[in-house]
């Protein structure tokens, strides 16, 4: 998966690349070939066709108290 500059300076791989972007490529420290987004149009492009992230661990469910719980009887 390719690898973008956002606008904040965060680097992020996206799955889907959409054509009409405006790119420039460059490499970075570590000789990863980066796409630098040339506007803000392109990076909210990028961003909305990118796939619903999916939670790598589980969510767990919290048990709420009743307030009755918390008084001392």
């Amino acid at each position: 998966m390719p690898l973008f500059l956002l606008r904040d300076g965060s680097i992020r791989r996206c799955s889907v690349v959409p054509d009409d972007l405006v790119l420039m490529p460059y490499h970075d420290r570590y000789h990863r070939r980066i796409h630098a987004l040339g506007d803000a149009n392109s990076e909210r492009l990028l961003l909305e066709s990118q796939p619903p992230r999916r939670s790598s661990r589980p969510g767990r469910a919290r048990r709420i108290p009743l307030p009755e719980e918390g008084l001392a009887a």
